[in-house]
């Protein structure tokens, strides 16, 4: 048996299972040794794997999630001896105890949290704002029926003071702040420097955040993006989605291509890396080259390097949005051929940067499942 505890989280392997937890308790990863599940803080399980070379992602049942969990705690204990110092509270670990303690963190938020990048799988969220400022893409769900608002300086205090004990010995375990949600650096600037001088001088971590193309760019100046680079703000992720307008048309995001490009420029120069999100199979089949070919060209007219990263997300179609309608036009895609699209983006997007800068593009070009997104 092997086990490794450092920051907060104690890694527990037998050859074959592998246990991931923190020192509250709190069920991270399990595998199996057949198939590999993560929890979110919230509480939903999925289920993580590969069929024919392709990631599979589901989410499981309540039932088919007390299973796991009690798989997973039954080996925890088979080490007790080694970890009760590093878990008090190891015997009474079960379903019911995750179950509350999802309930206390969301009783810490406004609304549950909607979305976290890939590489942000373990922050503390913090939300400065709720929802999104925009909500009127026409592929988007997320912010559904959720009013766009600005926290308070009091609650984002009570707010932290919560997350701190709600985290209490495992904080050490996250390594990074999210700032929430969808806009949250569309505040005004005074607020914003403020937010993030109490929040780097409590966590001490470094920051990172979504932001949009089109309506911060109006308000975030150089000497702004300086200051939150010297707060902490490590890294920022735009849902550029496409670098074709008229694939941005169908998505209703009013984001000009060459202001966009001129607002990322602004963070690159400011020492703040960037996340450039884009939709696999927007547009459909009619736009499939002209979608591939304005992303591509668009990623060749900056200046990227290793810290920053390059996501694909294969677009999910809903019957209740408006863009379920325009797919009837355009010929909505199958996963596969989103799948497919992934890889011939990539492909375009190195090429074109090589043509470009006649060097090799250094960010990875990496696959963004919306799914697996939890927080």
């Amino acid at each position: 048996m092997i086990i490794k505890i450092k920051d907060g989280l104690a890694s527990i392997s037998d050859g074959v299972r592998v246990l991931l937890v923190d020192r509250s308790g709190r069920l991270m990863i399990y595998s199996n040794g057949k198939e590999t599940f993560r929890r979110s803080l919230f509480n939903q399980f999925l289920k993580v794997g590969y069929k024919n070379g392709n990631r599979t992602i589901k989410v499981l049942s309540e039932k088919e999630a007390q299973n796991i969990t009690k798989e997973a705690y039954d080996f925890l204990r088979e080490v007790k001896n080694d970890l009760n110092y590093f878990i008090p509270n190891l015997e009474n670990l079960n379903w019911e105890f995750l179950f509350k303690d999802s309930i206390e963190l969301l009783k810490i938020y406004r609304g549950p949290v909607p979305i976290v990048p890939p590489d942000q799988y373990f922050p503390v969220y913090v939300q400065i704002t709720i929802g999104c400022a925009w909500n009127k893409c026409t592929f988007c769900n997320l912010y559904k029926n959720q009013p766009y608002q600005v926290i308070e300086e009091s609650e984002l205090i009570s707010m932290i003071k919560s997350l701190i004990k709600y985290f209490g010995p495992s904080l050490p375990s996250r390594k990074s702040v999210f700032l929430g949600d969808a806009n949250s650096l569309l505040i005004d600037h005074e607020h914003l420097v403020k937010y993030f001088k109490i929040i780097s001088s409590i966590f001490k971590l470094p920051i990172y955040s979504f932001v949009d193309a089109f309506l911060t760019q109006k308000r975030l100046k150089e000497d702004i993006l300086l200051n939150l680079k010297r707060f902490g703000l490590e890294r920022v992720y735009f849902g550029v989605e496409s670098g074709s307008e008229s694939v941005l048309k169908l998505l209703n995001k009013p984001m000009n291509v060459n202001t966009a490009l001129e607002f990322i420029k602004q963070f690159k120069k400011a020492g703040i890396s960037v996340g450039l999100i884009f939709l696999a199979g927007a547009g459909g089949k009619k736009f499939w080259e002209e979608h591939v070919k304005r992303s591509a060209e668009f990623v060749s007219k900056l200046e990227l390097d290793r810290k920053d990263i390059i996501y694909v997300s294969p677009l999910h179609e809903y019957r209740d949005l408006p863009y379920w309608e325009t797919v009837k036009e355009t010929g909505k895609l199958g996963f596969k051929e989103k799948l497919e699209q992934f890889k011939e983006l990539k492909l375009k997007i190195k090429d074109e940067y090589f043509k470009v800068k006649v060097k090799e593009l250094q960010a990875p070009v990496v696959l963004y499942d919306i799914r697996e997104s939890i927080y």
